[in-house]
């Protein structure tokens, strides 16, 4: 797209960009990787408007190449001097390079590795791709040193907000600290978040389904979403022959997201070969589907040998799937629906994946979320508060003591306020 087209969208601002530009002066290239229709172009478009509007940089010295356009794809994969035809390196001014869905362009890697180290004063490059094992090797073999990767998921509920131009809603999400109680939010606001928040449970987070109000199109683009990243992503990349499998696999790890994931039972039930769920797992994983978190133990090497517990990043995937967008109250899979939301805004939250773990005893005692990193916190998600106990968690609470313990949870304000000082509300 034509850099004067790009400053004329209208374009929100995602939680990741401010952690993006504070790269933005230094050689490495920026990396953003993550499923596709995430919103990776447009946080390009947006870095390209700021970029402009500090009036430190002219639209001369931009320039955007589209992998999908055969003219762009045709010019990066010649490599370093043909780009550098274009893209004339200056010693008196810098000049950015936007590269958008990198995984189509022949040794890309290798291109950017050489740009980088020649260039790396000249030029600062931005590139995404729609992750996928084969990127993701590439960049770790060559590129070491020399890139700055961030993960592109869908939107968080702040981000949601943001998006639908609810400000002041947005606004009290923003300006919370992860522990405030939601004592201090007036009813009325409270009642609007709760209302929001059960949509965004329903259609999940995707920047376009987010913008689109008609419910009917809605799930018609999900269901797209997935069609394309079958077709693009699963077919073309992965060269899967067998998609009828590889759907029941998906459709498999929905209906079993938010349970721990027994590779051998998977096998039994689809009737495939357990190398072969393995392998389907790791692509909706690397792909940025579902996550994949441990369990957490004192003894690390634990963590490794037991099974993991998996989730969908997105509830709008995930019920498009199922083919079930019934509200929350009326499904059996209710707390799984909620579980996955908290574990998205976790991640926008905390940001490393490995630091999110569960916790589950022998005799199943579980909690369903660890923060094990510079934080250690313990967080519980529970729909409603009705036969809350903190008993059930005595155990875990005394021999680990957990910095904070929080229950994540949709009960009405007026009907939790006895609690309040030991239940947090998150989102």
């Amino acid at each position: 797209m034509d850099i004067k087209n790009i400053l004329k969208l209208k374009l929100y601002n995602r939680l990741i960009i401010d952690q993006i530009e504070n790269w933005i002066n230094d050689k490495e290239a920026i990396l953003l990787l993550g499923a596709r229709q995430t919103g990776k172009t447009s946080i390009l478009y947006k870095i390209i408007q700021n970029l402009v509007n500090s009036e430190k940089v002219n639209t001369e010295d931009i320039y955007f190449f589209d992998a999908e356009n055969i003219n762009h794809l045709l010019i990066l994969s010649r490599g370093i001097d043909e780009i550098c035809k274009i893209v004339k390196p200056d010693e008196n001014k810098k000049k950015y390079i936007f590269l958008d869905e990198i995984q189509y362009v022949k040794n890309i890697d290798k291109t950017l590795k050489l740009l980088v180290d020649h260039y790396g004063n000249y030029f600062k490059i931005f590139a995404t791709g729609s992750s996928s094992l084969e990127i993701k090797n590439k960049f770790k073999q060559s590129m070491t040193g020399r890139k700055i990767i961030f993960e592109v998921y869908p939107l968080s509920f702040y981000e949601y907000l943001t998006f639908l131009e609810e400000k002041q809603l947005a606004d009290i999400i923003k300006n919370r600290n992860f522990s405030d109680d939601r004592s201090d939010i007036a009813y009325e606001n409270m009642r609007q978040l709760k209302a929001k928040y059960l949509d965004y449970l329903l259609y999940g987070g995707y920047p376009r389904i987010v913008l689109e109000s008609d419910e009917n199109k809605k799930k018609i683009l999900l269901d797209e979403i997935y069609s394309t990243y079958i077709k693009k992503d699963v077919e073309a990349f992965f060269k899967i022959e067998d998609i009828e499998k590889f759907n029941n696999f998906v459709k498999y790890a929905a209906i079993n997201s938010g349970q721990i994931f027994n590779a051998n039972s998977a096998s039994k039930s689809l009737g495939m070969a357990r190398k072969t769920i393995i392998r389907y797992l790791n692509i909706l994983n690397m792909s940025y589907i579902i996550g994949v978190i441990r369990p957490f133990y004192k003894n690390k090497n634990k963590e490794i040998l037991k099974m993991p517990k998996i989730y969908f990043y997105d509830n709008g995937i995930r019920n498009s799937i199922l083919n079930n967008f019934n509200n929350i109250d009326s499904r059996v899979d209710s707390g799984v629906v909620l579980e996955t939301s908290a574990y998205l805004n976790l991640l926008k939250y905390f940001n490393k994946r490995e630091n999110i773990k569960f916790w589950r005893t022998k005799t199943g005692s579980e909690i369903d979320f660890i923060i094990d990193g510079e934080k250690f916190y313990a967080i519980e998600c529970k729909k409603s508060l009705a036969n809350f106990s903190i008993n059930k968690y005595k155990d875990f609470l005394e021999n680990y003591m957990p910095q904070k313990f929080f229950v994540f949870n949709l009960d009405k304000e007026e009907n939790s306020k006895s609690l309040i000082y030991k239940l947090q509300f998150v989102i």
